[in-house]
């Protein structure tokens, strides 16, 4: 994600990680669902499969038209306990890094919580990509408060009442090794040394190798203890 200038609202992809979906398939109770930061609303039918009524939440409408479907409310997530009623499931992806008041937002979250609480963020730690020079890019969103690893959303969550059932990683692929590819002459062996070079990068990845992946976030499924 990067910052959207148009408003200060943080951008948002309207493409539909599998992986996002695993999480609701697998964690996601019978009852009312409240998704919180809903952005382009694409996760609402999968959602909305495994719950009996859905409400997203968004500073403003930003869903695509094929998934307004649903009630929504325009207001700040932070300000969620004010709507006087409670949730089994709470749906929170890629939200909890942009509030200003971490604590003021789960606080908010736990009083109309009463099951499951699924979030996702970013990853902390630059470990992986460092051994290449390289870093997370979500370092680049402003809009960004803070970053996780899985024993500080965990930390996060239970002083609010939560309790960890599981934190999933997140894995994204690596650039660098496209990067010969992409720094070839325009002449034709240039270009063959640098798919020489893609073809064995390939290799030692299928051989275990080399990694083409890092955890740049993590899917946390919690439950409600308190």
């Amino acid at each position: 994600m990067t910052v959207d200038n148009r408003g200060g609202l943080a951008t948002f992809s309207p493409d539909v990680n599998p992986n996002k979906i695993a999480l609701l398939e697998a964690f996601l109770v019978p009852g009312r669902g409240l998704e919180l930061g809903c952005g382009s609303g694409q996760y609402g039918d999968a959602i909305a499969q495994r719950c009996d009524e859905l409400l997203q939440i968004d500073l403003v409408d930003r869903r695509a038209p094929a998934a307004r479907s649903f009630p929504f409310v325009a207001m700040d997530a932070a300000d969620v306990d004010t709507l006087g009623r409670g949730f089994e499931n709470v749906v929170a992806f890629d939200i909890l890094e942009h509030m200003p008041d971490e604590d003021r937002f789960l606080s908010a979250v736990a009083a109309v919580c009463t099951r499951r609480l699924l979030v996702s963020v970013p990853n902390a730690d630059d470990s992986q990509p460092a051994m290449m020079g390289l870093t997370h890019f979500h370092h680049t969103d402003k809009t960004h408060r803070r970053e996780y690893s899985p024993q500080s959303i965990e930390a996060a969550l239970t002083r609010h009442g939560f309790r960890i059932l599981e934190a999933r990683p997140q894995y994204n692929t690596l650039w660098a090794f496209n990067a010969p590819m992409a720094l070839a002459r325009n002449n034709r062996l240039s270009w063959l040394a640098a798919k020489s070079i893609w073809a064995q990068c390939r290799l030692y990845e299928a051989i275990g190798l080399f990694e083409n992946r890092c955890v740049a976030d993590w899917l946390c499924a919690a439950e409600r203890v308190g």
